[in-house]
């Protein structure tokens, strides 16, 4: 009887090692899942807050009756296709934030409602494949070439380039300034017009008296005045018909 016992005891350790083998497998799978991708970031990126830390009573009422008095036979292949080419070469330590800074922006300027986004990373790596290392480079006409025939209306190139850091320090402070280049185009693929070609150059700085100041608050405070200018050229310069 003590045999049996035992016995019973081992299998069930054994089948319960087992589970825990397999779960954490499993967990394993999960967390080399490969990165969701652009669109899907954008879309699901921190919303952008109105003044009053919330969407007032209005906005949401007039988002609800935008959606609903949206014809039936309006679909999303009807929608202007958007591709988004994005680089983040900020060289920072903290990616996903910038990243996330940038997404907000776009995901307010580029509402699902009346956009199709597309992910320009096959786009990126044409533009590569024809010798430019930094797409951000390329000619217009390169451009073209790359989206021939895709089908897509516009494209939207966006860059984050390397953050300058400068310390500063008074006789009562340290400080630090951050500034933050963020290059963007605007292309119509139909006419090979740019409807805007540039970029935001800001500056955010911050001190306090005792200790120092990391770089990731003052950065993300620059992203965020580059990303206000960003969404209202996008708004104003991009139609929100098909090509």
């Amino acid at each position: 009887m003590l045999k049996k016992k035992i016995l019973g005891l081992g299998v069930a350790f054994f089948v319960l090692l087992s589970f825990n083998s397999v779960v954490l497998a499993d967990a394993d799978i999960h967390q080399s899942t490969p990165q969701t991708n652009l669109v899907q970031r954008i879309r699901t990126a921190d919303k952008l807050d109105s003044q009053n830390g919330k969407d007032t009573i209005k906005e949401r009422i007039d988002n609800i009756m935008a959606e609903y008095n949206k014809p039936a036979d309006v679909k999303a292949s009807e929608l202007p296709k958007v591709a988004i080419m994005y680089l983040n070469n900020s060289k920072s330590t903290y990616d996903d934030e910038v990243d996330r800074e940038i997404f907000k922006y776009l995901n307010n300027a580029l509402p699902e409602t009346d956009y199709e986004l597309i992910d320009g990373a096959p786009y990126m790596e044409i533009l590569k494949q024809s010798g430019y290392d930094d797409p951000g480079s390329a000619e217009r006409a390169d451009f073209m070439d790359a989206f021939s025939n895709s089908g897509i209306d516009y494209c939207i190139y966006l860059e984050v380039q390397p953050f300058i850091a400068r310390d500063k320090m008074t006789f009562f402070t340290i400080g630090k300034d951050i500034t933050t280049v963020v290059p963007l185009k605007i292309l119509n693929l139909t006419t090979g017009k740019y409807l805007y070609n540039g970029k935001f150059t800001e500056k955010a700085s911050d001190s306090t008296v005792i200790g120092g100041i990391g770089n990731k608050s003052v950065s993300l405070k620059a992203l965020d005045s580059a990303g206000e200018k960003m969404l209202k050229e996008i708004k104003e310069r991009l139609p929100k018909t098909k090509a």
